[in-house]
C-alpha cells in the first residue's frame, strides 16, 4: 500500500512540474527528456502523449509481449527497387544494406511515440534536467543524483553521449539473453546467460560516481556454465575508470579484467563487435571527439514486438545475415545525430562512428560505424520496443552486420530464455567480487 501510495504522490508531482515551472517544460514543446512534445508538420509523426505504460489485457511475460500493434500493416516496404525515393530517410547503414542484399528490405509502419518511464524517473529526469555539468574535458559527469537524462537540451556530442550511457528502463533489472552470429553460411548457435544490473539510486549509491553495477554468468552451453563477470561503470572515467572481475570456471579464481574496454573484442561474437560497441555505445567517450550534428528525422528499429515472441526459435529468426525482415518493423522519428571521430593518437579499429539516438528515449536506434581507411564497416540495429510492463524503452534484440565479412552478431534477444524482471530487488553486496566468487561452479 504504501509503495502505491509513493507511486501515486510521484505521478501527481511529475503532473504538477511538468506543467508547472520546469524550464524545459513550459508550455507544449518539448517534456521532461528533453523530446518535442508536437508531431511534425506532415503529420507523420504524432505527437507525444505520454507514451505507452500499461500492458495490454492478456499480457503475459513468460509468452512474450503482446504487440498493441499486431493489426497493423505496412505503410510500405523499401527495397532495392524503390531506394531512390526513400533514400533521404535512411542512415549510410541501411543503404548499404539494402544495395548489398536484395533480400533485405525495410517494413515501414505507421508511427506511434510509445517510449515512457516510471512517474519516478521522470520527476527525477525533470527536478535534475539540465543541472549536471560535463567535467574533465566530458570525461565526468557532476552534479547527477537519480536522473537518467542529465542533459535533456544537450548542448554538444559530449552531452549527448553521456545521456545514452545514463539512459535505462527501470532502476534494474534481470535478464536472461542469447547471442549468435550468422551469415555466410554460418549457422546460429546460441550462447546464453543471465545478468542482473542495478544503477546507482537501486542500490543506495545516488549522487554518488557509481553509474551502473552488473553481474552476469554463461548459462549454456555447458562448456561456457561457470564463466561470469562483473562491471562497475562510473560517472567519472578521468578519476575512477571502469573496474571489470571475471571467473573462469577452468581457473577458478576470480580476476580483475581491465581489458574489457573500448575496441577489445566482445565475447562471443567472432570478434565482430568490440566491447564498446554493446548497447550501442558503452564506456568511456575518450577516445573520440564528439559533435552533435542536430536532429533528423529517420527510419528507425522501432515498436519491434513481434521479434519478443517466445514461440520464436533463433535459427528460424534470421535470413543469412540479418533478420527475417517481415519479423521487423521501422518507423519514422526524430533522432539526434552524433558523429564520434577517433582523436589523433588514439587507438582503437573504428575511425569514425555515427549515432542516430531516439528522441524520446536516448536509445541509440542505429549506428554507422568506420575503419581506419573511412569506410563504411559495420552496421548496427537496435529494434527498439517499449517495456509497457516496467515501463521504459528496451529492446528486443540487437545486431550488428560486418559488410567486409558478410556476418552479424545477434545479441540480447530473449525468445528461448526466461522473461526479463524489471526493478528487482537488489543489495550493494550484490556487485563485489566476493558475489562474483559465489557464481563459480
Amino acid at each position: 500500500m504504501q509503495s502505491m501510495l509513493l507511486r501515486g504522490l510521484a505521478a501527481s508531482v511529475v503532473c504538477l512540474v511538468l506543467g508547472s515551472n520546469s524550464a524545459w517544460a513550459q508550455g507544449p514543446k518539448i517534456n521532461a527528456l528533453g523530446a518535442e512534445m508536437a508531431g511534425n508538420a506532415a503529420g507523420t509523426i504524432p505527437e507525444w502523449t505520454g507514451g505507452l505504460t500499461k500492458a495490454p489485457v492478456g499480457f503475459d511475460p513468460k509468452k512474450g509481449y503482446l504487440d498493441p500493434f499486431a493489426a497493423e500493416k505496412p505503410l510500405y516496404t523499401i527495397t532495392q527497387a524503390n531506394l531512390a525515393q526513400y533514400e533521404k530517410l535512411l542512415p549510410a547503414g541501411q543503404i548499404a544494406l539494402l544495395k548489398r542484399y536484395s533480400s533485405y528490405s525495410i517494413p515501414v509502419y505507421k508511427t506511434h511515440r510509445t517510449a515512457a518511464f516510471s512517474p519516478e524517473m521522470m520527476m527525477s529526469i525533470d527536478m535534475e534536467g539540465n543541472k549536471p555539468k560535463l567535467a574533465h574535458g566530458g570525461l565526468a559527469v557532476e552534479g547527477v543524483q537519480s536522473t537518467s537524462v542529465p542533459f535533456p537540451e544537450p548542448k554538444n556530442g559530449l552531452e549527448a553521449v553521456w545521456n545514452t550511457l545514463l539512459r535505462r528502463p527501470a532502476q534494474s533489472m534481470r535478464s536472461h539473453t542469447a547471442s549468435f552470429v550468422a551469415g555466410n553460411g554460418t549457422k546460429p548457435l546460441a550462447f546464453a546467460s543471465s545478468q542482473t544490473i542495478a544503477w546507482a539510486p537501486a542500490i543506495g549509491k545516488a549522487g554518488t560516481t557509481l553509474l551502473f553495477g552488473l553481474i552476469g554468468e554463461s548459462t549454456r552451453p555447458s562448456a561456457q556454465s561457470g564463466e561470469a563477470l562483473l562491471v562497475m561503470d562510473t560517472l567519472n572515467f578521468k578519476d575512477d575508470a571502469r573496474n571489470a572481475w571475471v571467473v573462469n570456471s577452468g581457473q577458478r579464481r576470480v580476476l580483475r579484467a581491465p581489458e574489457l574496454v573500448h575496441a577489445a573484442p566482445a565475447g562471443n561474437s567472432d570478434a565482430l563487435r568490440t566491447v564498446d560497441d554493446i548497447y550501442g555505445f558503452n564506456g568511456s567517450p575518450e577516445r573520440f571527439e564528439w559533435k552533435l550534428l542536430g536532429k533528423r528525422e529517420m527510419l528507425i528499429p522501432y515498436n519491434n514486438y513481434r521479434l519478443s515472441d517466445k514461440s520464436l526459435k533463433y535459427e528460424n529468426m534470421v535470413n543469412d545475415a540479418f533478420l527475417k525482415p517481415e519479423l521487423t518493423r521501422f518507423e519514422l522519428h526524430r533522432v539526434w545525430v552524433v558523429e564520434g571521430t577517433l582523436k589523433p593518437g588514439a587507438e582503437h579499429i573504428y575511425s569514425r562512428r555515427t549515432m542516430y539516438i531516439d528522441e524520446d528515449s536516448w536509445y541509440v536506434a542505429l549506428m554507422d560505424q568506420y575503419d581506419t581507411k573511412g569506410e563504411l564497416w559495420r552496421v548496427k540495429m537496435l529494434y527498439l520496443m517499449q517495456a509497457y510492463n516496467a515501463p521504459g524503452l528496451y529492446t528486443s534484440g540487437e545486431v550488428q552486420h560486418d559488410l567486409n565479412a558478410r556476418r552479424s552478431v545477434f545479441s540480447a534477444f530473449q525468445n528461448e530464455e526466461p522473461p526479463t524482471e524489471f526493478n528487482v530487488s537488489v543489495r550493494p553486496g550484490d556487485f563485489t567480487p566476493g558475489a562474483l566468487r559465489k557464481l563459480m561452479k
